[in-house]
């Protein structure tokens, strides 16, 4: 199986924030272009945290903060995750694995291009493996981290509001798909 590299299948660009900026600042940049994360650089653009919808919900929403008064730098994660462009889609998935993460985020000499999540991944192996496939074989089963309840086993590709998720046996019977 030729191998394919991680900045192949890149398919959010990375969105910028600063740590000094206001956790109000960075939900409007976040809601403007349509992203779940952004990536906290400093002014010499490293790569110094992420922030995610998640932290402000549950850093700053839910402990009744004023979001126009709380930094990026007071909720941010510091140290993300990231994988090299040049890896490939396997190391991607063991670095998700070993880390429990479902989005990765991807960089190019140390200076962020942007994210895959689990279920880029699966798609780009899925349309891989069947692209290899000879006529009349049976389909292959994908292995990987449901994106609905986050348990790893075997996945199947479903369509739900208008977008492409992968999920176990289970979440799949639930959403009686």
């Amino acid at each position: 199986m030729a191998e394919v590299a991680v900045g192949q299948i890149v398919k959010r660009k990375a969105v910028l924030v600063r740590p000094d900026d206001t956790v109000h600042k960075a939900a409007q940049i976040l809601a403007r272009n349509k992203v779940g994360s952004a990536v906290v650089v400093d002014e010499n653009e490293r790569i110094v945290g992420i922030i995610t919808d998640r932290d402000i919900l549950d850093k700053v929403v839910a402990k009744e903060k004023d979001p126009k008064n709380v930094l990026v730098r007071e909720v941010m994660t510091e140290k993300p995750i990231t994988i090299e462009d040049d890896y490939t889609i396997q190391d991607a998935i063991e670095r998700m694995m070993e880390k429990g993460i479902r989005r990765l985020l991807v960089t190019r000499l140390g200076k962020p291009v942007g994210f895959v999540t689990a279920a880029d991944l699966l798609a780009a192996l899925y349309t891989h493996n069947h692209g290899e496939e000879e006529g009349g074989e049976e389909e292959t089963e994908v292995y990987g981290i449901c994106e609905v309840c986050g348990q790893y086993g075997p996945l199947y590709r479903v369509y739900i509001e208008g977008g492409e998720k992968w999920v176990c046996e289970s979440c799949k019977d639930e959403l009686n798909l």
